[in-house]
């Protein structure tokens, strides 16, 4: 009876609908600055601007900013526009790399906005001890079958402090027709999408809405801290499907490459993916976007809007057999 009369009231609301004249009082822009750095790479960073919602925008870079950058508070310059980007706004200091345990801040400014600053504290790298895998049958609606792959990703944790992490598990697929070898990966699926659930109890513990606190992990974007296992060596579970194996053709060979990338992140970079996975949240073909609670967005840069962050990436691939199956697409794929 009471699921009859919950019923009832989901038609009686979904039924009265009312128009409401929105009037939003235009806001200055401001600038956005984000950075993700690495000790395996130059400092780089992407200066943008805020723009208010009912605004038509077609490029948010500036190109003609100053970012300036400070290692344990000493100046080691200021950026330079990327040559070449195709996208306005992006920055580098070439030569400039930092290392596990420095304090990086950024300090940005452009004509016609207010400075602004963020820094970040670099972590340690984290160690991968071993990658195991076990193959297994999901079965999906109507007992359909998905061959998948699970993965056992063990790592050493440092003790003594709290450490923030992120899985990032990416297939890459390589087509090779004579000399010309093209890359395409899952991320974005331009060559078949990747469905990976984040099966390990740490991810739930990132939940920060009531709404996604029971659900399997797809949502979490692979972010968990050590809170349950400080200083110890942990094994962390997950699973992706479908499972895609290499193949030698006629004139195109493709081959199949899983990337297991375990990364140790800031904790401005933690904090920001888990106000995200906040925002888009499904259950199924249920989108539960309506039940979450509105939230801010995350920033750490001070006057304006972005995230300063570090992370150390550490990595792992397996490359996939060769099957007897052809991929249904290939890039060199001519259609009438």
């Amino acid at each position: 009876m009471k699921k009859i009369l919950f019923a009832l009231c989901l038609l009686l609301f979904a039924s009265c609908t009312r128009d409401v004249v929105l009037v939003l009082p235009p806001v200055s822009p401001r600038l956005v600055l984000n950075a993700s750095v690495s000790p395996d790479t130059d400092v780089t960073a992407f200066l943008s601007r805020s723009w208010f919602v009912l605004d038509t925008v077609t490029d948010d870079g500036v190109a003609d900013g100053n970012i300036q950058v400070f290692i344990n508070d000493r100046l080691q310059g200021c950026m330079q526009p990327v040559p070449d980007s195709r996208f306005a706004g992006r920055y580098v200091l070439p030569g400039c790399r930092v290392k596990a345990g420095d304090r990086l801040r950024l300090e940005a400014g452009a004509e016609g906005f207010e400075p602004i600053g963020g820094e970040t504290v670099i972590p340690d790298p984290v160690e991968i001890l071993s990658v195991d895998t076990v193959r297994f049958t999901r079965f999906g609606y109507a007992g359909y079958e998905y061959p998948s792959i699970r993965l056992y990703v063990r790592f050493r944790d440092k003790p003594d402090k709290r450490n923030y992490y992120r899985l990032i598990i990416e297939k890459l697929t390589e087509y090779q027709k004579g000399d010309s070898v093209i890359t395409c990966s899952s991320e974005p699926a331009c060559s078949g999408w990747l469905s990976v659930v984040y099966e390990d109890p740490v991810f739930r513990s990132t939940a920060t809405n009531p709404v996604i606190e029971q659900l399997d992990g797809t949502t979490c974007r692979g972010t968990f801290t050590d809170d349950m296992f400080d200083g110890e060596d942990y094994t962390v579970r997950s699973s992706f499907w479908p499972v895609d194996h290499s193949f030698k053709g006629d004139s195109v060979t493709t081959t199949v490459h899983y990337d297991v990338r375990l990364v140790a992140i800031s904790e401005e970079y933690y904090r920001y993916l888990v106000v995200i996975r906040n925002f888009s949240i499904s259950l199924g073909d249920a989108y539960l976007d309506g039940l979450v609670e509105p939230t801010a967005t995350y920033t750490n840069v001070e006057g304006g809007f972005g995230v300063v962050a570090g992370c150390q990436l550490a990595h792992r691939r397996f490359t996939m057999p060769f099957g007897d199956k052809e991929p249904y697409w290939t890039p060199f794929t001519v259609y009438d």
